[in-house]
Order: structure tokens, then sequence, then C-alpha cells
């Protein structure tokens, strides 16, 4: 931990693979922060209740990632493998419109190096336990309405920039891409009871 930092950041993943390659933690590891793992069901539940240790506040990753709003949305130009910012603009406008409900948003990251994408939602930890108790057999449309999912996109990858060729070469490719990735990305979330549809 940093001297002086008021934070201790942890994040809650089933094994200590799935968190070491989540886009989560990559994110973090780019602002060079170490985060606590926790791999027990209820660690997460009995951190977020806890909420100081050693008069420090304690903070989900997913949460700190979704609340950070500085360097995103905006390409950056000084990295030349990136789309161009018109050209991200239009892809945030076209995965909106594609995925319609499944995102409450779209937006840039420059976080991100080896993934191509990531979902952000408010409180996630809480999110999480309670679709495994107050949402069960509700359907996804639902659960997508209380999640309120946001879709951060890295314009540098290259499965984005294929994306962005695809939209109007290859409409109907496009289109598999796009659920692909979304649902690849949503694996990507340690979730450890996959819930109908919601988290593949």
């Amino acid at each position: 931990m940093k001297a002086g930092s008021r934070n201790i950041f942890f994040f809650s993943a089933p094994s200590r693979e799935l968190a070491e390659t989540s886009p989560y933690f990559e994110a973090m590891k780019e602002q060079n922060t170490e985060v606590l793992f926790c791999f027990e069901p209820y660690d997460e539940i009995v951190l977020m209740n806890l909420a100081q240790f050693d008069k420090k506040n304690l903070k989900s990753i997913e949460n700190q990632l979704h609340a950070d709003q500085i360097n995103t949305n905006t390409v950056d130009t000084k990295d030349s493998n990136s789309l161009s910012q018109s050209e991200a603009d239009e892809l945030m406008a076209y995965l909106q419109n594609s995925l319609g409900s499944k995102v409450n948003k779209t937006k840039l990251t420059t976080r991100l190096v080896s993934h191509p994408c990531i979902i952000t939602i408010a409180e996630m930890g809480a999110a999480r336990h309670f679709l495994r108790t107050g949402m069960v057999g509700k359907s996804d449309e639902e659960k997508y309405k209380l999640l309120q999912p946001t879709l951060e996109v890295n314009p540098s990858h290259p499965i984005m920039k294929k994306l962005f060729t695809l939209k109007n070469s290859d409409p109907e490719l496009a289109r598999i891409v796009t659920e692909q990735v979304q649902h690849i990305t949503h694996k990507t979330k340690p979730v450890r009871q996959p819930t109908s549809g919601l988290f593949h």
C-alpha cells in the first residue's frame, strides 16, 4: 500500500487465476494499486459491511472503477494504435444501439491494455448478492434495468478496431462479434453463481 493511502482495495473472485486475469485487476494495475484478493463467498459481504479497517476505507475495485471518471470517454491521442475520437464515438453509438437495454451506457476507457472492454456497475458487490436472493426468477430485462451496466471500451484493442470496420463492411458479422464481446465481457465478471443469461 502506498504511504498515506486512505483506501484498502479488495476484489472478490472464485480463484486467484480469475482475479489476476480480470480486466478489473488489469485496470487497477495500470494505476499501480495494490489489491486484496478475496476467494470465499462471504468475504465480500463482510468487507462491505465492515467499511473501514485501521481508519482506512475498504473499497471494492469494481465500485472504484465505476466511480472513477478520470481519463475516460476520450481516446489517447498519443496512441498510434487507437481509433480516432470520431471513429470511437461512432463505434460507441453503434454498440449502444446494437446492445439496447443490455447496457445503460457505452463509453471509452484508456485504462485497459489486453482486454477489449469492461462492464462497470454501481455497487456491484451489493447488486451481485441481490441477484442471488431478491431477483431469482426475474427476467434478464428486469435484471439489466436494476444493474444499469456501463460498457467501457478500449479503442486501441484489435477486436474493437476490427468491429469498427465490420459494422459497415459486414453488418451481420459485426452483430455476431458484438454479441460475443458482450457475452465474454460478462464471463470475465467474477460471479460465482450465474443467473439465467445475465452472466453467461
